[in-house]
């Protein structure tokens, strides 16, 4: 019984539709289980504000409203979220590019990122304690080398002064990116460091209702030759991503090393979701991303169970879509 009080204490106001849930803080205990229903909407809730997030984003893009920024490729929320919600205090995320999921799951003020894409000086000093980040997203490197380099080197601090913490750090470009971690994956395999790399093996679809696949080859083979242990999972499944994730940062925890998991995704480029000729969008892609879309494996995941409620996601959009308005003309307002 307390093990099951701890779990559901982890996920505070995220697991329901009260209180300040729009803006708390996401990460999720260590021990908590999938077959906790609270465990289930705090996942879902924050899978649905990055999804929000990210239209806002493309939309402000879309009008000309930020400077420059990396434009959202819908569709991979799961992979992003299940790779970070399990972190904790002191953990380390790193990526090529920036992960709007990072901001969701640490409870990053709204107003804080939208000042960030807008190039405004905002106050980061009136965040409090409980809207800090709980692990620390590091810097973007300028090459995938260099971010893989970088997260071994922390994860071999962490080793050295004997510090409990581990790194995740997350490639967008498969196949290729694991052409440029041999000296990272050599550190982390010899030393046992707490590291859990991660790589999208990623299909995308473009306007033209065509798709590209980035690699067929089964990653986990680059792993074996490095003796770690390589995990395929499907990366638009966020309970599927967020297990083998959680097992992996125990893993890597408990000194055990590093692990290489391959996330099969499937995305949408912002350019795709223009329209056709006649108006409207392509049959064959709107099929496949309803067929793919996180969104809708957590549904149907939680109908199952008995867990669905539409109200429940209504009010969701509903209460952060004000936010989301609220924070956008609130970072419009400070000054550049």
């Amino acid at each position: 019984m307390s093990s099951t009080k701890s779990k559901r204490s982890a996920t505070g106001s995220n697991a329901g539709v009260t209180g300040d849930e729009v803006t708390s803080v996401s990460v999720l205990a260590g021990d908590a289980s999938p077959s906790d229903p609270e465990v289930l909407r705090a996942l879902y809730s924050v899978l649905l504000r990055t999804r929000l997030l990210e239209e806002q984003v493309l939309s402000l893009l879309r009008a000309g409203k930020v400077p420059s920024t990396a434009v959202p490729s819908l569709g991979g929320e799961a992979t992003e979220v299940g790779a970070c919600i399990g972190l904790q205090s002191d953990d380390s995320f790193s990526s090529a590019q920036p992960k709007l999921a990072t901001h969701v799951v640490s409870g990053t003020p709204l107003e804080q990122v939208f000042a960030h894409l807008f190039r405004r000086s905002s106050n980061s000093n009136t965040a409090t304690a409980a809207e800090r980040p709980r692990f620390r997203v590091m810097p973007q490197t300028s090459s995938i080398s260099g971010q893989f380099d970088i997260a071994a080197g922390i994860a071999l601090a962490y080793r050295q002064f004997g510090k409990p913490n581990v790194v995740v750090t997350l490639a967008d470009d498969g196949l290729a990116a694991l052409g440029l971690w041999h000296e990272s994956a050599s550190v982390a395999s010899r030393q046992r460091l707490p590291i859990i790399f991660m790589v999208e093996n990623c299909e995308q679809s473009h306007p033209g209702g065509s798709s590209t696949v980035q690699s067929d080859e089964d990653l986990r083979e680059r792993a074996e030759a490095y003796g770690i242990p390589g995990i395929t999972v499907d990366g638009n499944d966020l309970v599927a991503v967020w297990r083998v994730t959680q097992e992996s940062i125990h893993r890597a925890r408990t000194g055990a090393g590093p692990t290489l998991i391959e996330c099969r995704t499937w995305r949408w480029h912002a350019e795709s979701d223009a329209p056709s000729r006649n108006g409207s969008a392509p049959r064959p892609v709107a099929r496949d991303r309803w067929q793919n879309d996180p969104l809708h494996h957590m549904e149907h995941y939680m109908k199952k169970r008995s867990l669905w409620r539409q109200e429940w996601k209504e009010d969701l959009v509903t209460r952060y879509r004000v936010a989301l308005k609220r924070a956008v003309a609130a970072a419009q307002r400070m000054p550049a």
